[in-house]
This record gives structure tokens, sequence and C-alpha cells, in this order.
């Protein structure tokens, strides 16, 4: 099972994710900010990150940019969740390294799926 990061602002999206997550038998971490994910980043090794595209800080954009230019970072792979689906918010992510795109609200088996053609 893969060893995955959420980093959302909204506390109810992280509990939801870490339960759908878990009871597929995944090992979650989970932040709530731009600034928390790469502090966990700099001591762990992640399979999967997925991230929020709106947060205070730091958006999950440029927290792709930055965790994929990371040490400990390079080799994961991330998923933008997010209220955004319009194409040019998605080229961004995109173009930033991310390879997934789930638009809140998902339903949890879209999420189930997605993870497990990425593991």
């Amino acid at each position: 099972m893969a060893k995955i990061l959420t980093v959302d602002d909204a506390p109810v999206v992280l509990k939801i994710l870490n339960l759908v997550l878990t009871t597929e038998g995944h090992e979650v971490s989970s932040a709530s900010n731009g600034i928390d994910a790469l502090a966990k980043i700099e001591n762990e090794v992640f399979d999967i990150g997925i991230f929020d595209v709106n947060m205070p800080g730091m958006t999950g954009i440029e927290l792709t940019k930055k965790v994929l230019e990371s040490m400990n970072g390079k080799n994961m792979k991330i998923v933008m969740l997010t209220t955004e689906s319009s194409e040019e918010m998605k080229k961004k992510g995109q173009e930033a390294g991310a390879i997934g795109w789930l638009t809140k609200p998902f339903a949890n088996e879209s999420l189930v799926k997605l993870i497990q053609k990425l593991t």
C-alpha cells in the first residue's frame, strides 16, 4: 500500500481523505497548509500527495513545484483535489507536475480508483 500525504486547509476534507484511504490500507499523513507539508516531506518520503489548490499562504500548485524540486519529494505522484475545474487551472497543475485532478465534492470510489491507478 502507498504512503500518502494529504494537504488541505479544511479539517473535514482531511478527515474524509484519511478515513477513505486508511480503510483501503494506505498510510496517511496530513498537513493543513503548504509550509507544514514541506516540513513533513523534509523528514519522510511519500509515494503520493493529494493537495488542495486554494489554500492560504501557498497554493497547491506552488506546493507541487516545491515538492517535486525537493530531495524527498522528487518522485512523488501528485493529485490536485479542488473545487477548481477550469481547463486553465488544470493546465497550471499539469505544468507544475501534478498527474491527477479530482474535483470536490468527490465520490469516495473515484478517489480509491485514482489512487489504485497510481500505486
